[in-house]
């Protein structure tokens, strides 16, 4: 339920533990970088570097400094390739190939698969299964979340939807008070990161545990009632996958060709999840539609 949020809380432990990289510390990429940073990034040179980048760097944020930390990355890369050594990574992220203003482009088009995967099979949902169905406004809004909030917002309302599968149909009462308990804790850890200290650490734990919390109950509920419900196997299927491709975020090697990494191997692994668990969605709010109007027709 929540792939994308686990790629950042993995992220975001990466950056707690990174204070500087083997690359960036080199003698010979400082030197570069003071060099290129005095010869373009300054005066009449400055000027000129603005006036030749290309209109969609200057728009995605690339400075002068930005561009000479890419060219001394490459020129450190190649000198270490030529002394055979490994390739070293460089303030916490190992050296890709730019394509146009995206720094990492595989992970750039993986992503965008990822929304558009996500928004087809909103789509789906919402043509095949009636707005009258007891889930229906839940998972719409799970959808949305989804592609629009952080990781915690994301992990979060993944635990309210299964609250509401588990108790809140029966006592909606229980799922409202529990969802103003969720959007308090929300708003609780915002605040803090945002306006006491931003602690990566901290971050990491909470995201982690409300993960766990969120698989857990996932997976407590699929197991109950595999028998009974079987298109909750489906379910089932997208928690276990993915606590296996989370491992993909602990590979750690130089992208190949430049290009792909783990990171954009796992958002790429991660597109059948998002079929899997709104065909779940679909199958269960179809399921909860004909039992209610089964209950109308008894009485």
């Amino acid at each position: 339920m929540a792939w994308r949020a686990a790629r950042l809380i993995l992220l975001a432990g990466a950056a707690a533990l990174a204070s500087g990289s083997q690359g960036d510390r080199e003698p010979v990429y400082r030197d570069c970088l003071l060099q290129c940073e005095e010869r373009n990034c300054s005066g009449g040179a400055l000027k000129h570097f603005r006036s030749r980048q290309p209109i969609y760097m200057s728009l995605a944020g690339w400075t002068c400094r930005d561009d000479c930390k890419y060219e001394c990355m490459w020129v450190t890369v190649g000198l270490y390739l030529r002394e055979g050594h490994k390739v070293p990574q460089f303030h916490g992220k190992w050296p890709f190939s730019r394509f146009l203003c995206f720094q990492e482009p595989a992970s750039a088009v993986a992503s965008f698969l990822n929304g558009l995967a996500g928004l087809m099979m909103l789509c789906r949902y919402r043509a095949s299964v009636p707005a009258s169905s007891p889930m229906y406004p839940t998972c719409v809004a799970f959808a949305w979340k989804l592609d629009y909030f952080c990781a915690s917002t994301v992990i979060l309302h993944s635990i309210y939807l299964c609250c509401v599968r588990t108790v809140g149909l029966q006592r909606p009462a229980v799922a409202g008070a529990f969802r103003a308990l969720l959007l308090l804790l929300l708003t609780a850890h915002v605040s803090y990161l945002s306006l006491v200290h931003f602690d990566y650490g901290y971050n990491l734990a909470a995201n982690v545990a409300i993960g766990l919390v969120n698989a857990a109950w996932w997976l407590a509920w699929c197991l109950r009632n595999r028998r009974r419900l079987p298109h909750v196997r489906k379910c089932m299927v997208v928690v276990l996958l993915l606590q296996a491709l989370s491992l993909l975020e602990l590979l750690d090697f130089p992208p190949l060709f430049w290009v792909l990494d783990a990171h954009a191997i796992w958002h790429i692994s991660t597109i059948p999840v998002h079929v899997l668990f709104f065909s779940f969605l679909e199958d269960d709010s179809l399921y909860l539609l004909k039992e209610s109007e089964a209950k109308f027709k008894l009485h």
